[in-house]
């Protein structure tokens, strides 16, 4: 039996995708030991990349090939916008402008992603960045929450009631992978791409890894870490 195509794509890209999600600061961020300003740092750095990121899915809107995964409905632009003003506007977290930087590897992802010129390409950064805040994401909006006290006004960036129940959103994404070869597309093109998402990604990490220790960064201070928790 031929191995489904959203299969293949998960297996092919499993161990850079373990190595990304066990970075430094997501590790300790997703267990309480960083605090309020790690989690609004990461939004910073989020602004610059959902921004390119939602463009470029605009720009490939009629595309045939990219046509079925354009949904409005995922875009996270506005919302972070939203959640980073609540956080940085509260007098409960206290930042300031120059103490949430945009990193230069959240730069260097920005422009890669400008310069996308195959639909391929673009649904493979779409799938890492969407598929994964429908599926890890919803931890993370969870246990930011629990750990460092965001209310969920703050959060909204993880909140996705406009589609509905999310496994059945899910699993039609992954049918619509399936069928990028019946398009026309070209299933490695997706592979390789999503592989670059991953290392762009885990080069975002390790840069906010550092931020996140300096001494001295404003915010609450982190829970006591409970059991460690995995995102898938």
């Amino acid at each position: 039996m031929t191995e489904l195509f959203s299969a293949r794509l998960k297996a092919s890209t499993a161990t850079i995708h373990d190595e990304v999600e066990h970075t430094n600061f997501m590790v300790d961020l997703m267990e309480g030991r960083l605090d309020s300003r790690a989690y609004a740092l990461l939004l910073t750095q989020y602004t610059v990349i959902y921004s390119a990121l939602e463009a470029k899915s605009r720009e490939f809107a009629e595309d045939p090939i990219f046509a079925p995964f354009h949904d409005a409905d995922l875009f996270r632009g506005e919302r972070i916008a939203r959640d980073l003003q609540e956080l940085t506007g509260s007098e409960e977290f206290t930042f300031i402008g120059a103490d949430l930087p945009i990193t230069g590897s959240a730069e260097a992802y920005a422009r890669h992603l400008g310069r996308l010129d195959k639909p391929e390409q673009v649904i493979a950064h779409h799938y890492t960045r969407y598929l994964g805040d429908l599926s890890g994401g919803q931890a993370i909006g969870a246990l930011m929450g629990r750990h460092y006290d965001i209310p969920a006004s703050a959060l909204t960036i993880w909140d996705f009631t406009e589609l509905g129940k999310t496994k059945p959103y899910k699993d039609s994404y992954r049918l619509r992978l399936n069928d990028i070869a019946g398009t026309g597309g070209n299933e490695q093109t997706v592979i390789d791409e999503t592989m670059t998402a991953f290392e762009l990604n885990g080069e975002l990490l390790s840069e906010l890894t550092s931020l996140a220790d300096r001494p001295g960064a404003a915010g609450r201070p982190a829970a006591t870490p409970p059991a460690a928790s995995s995102v898938s």
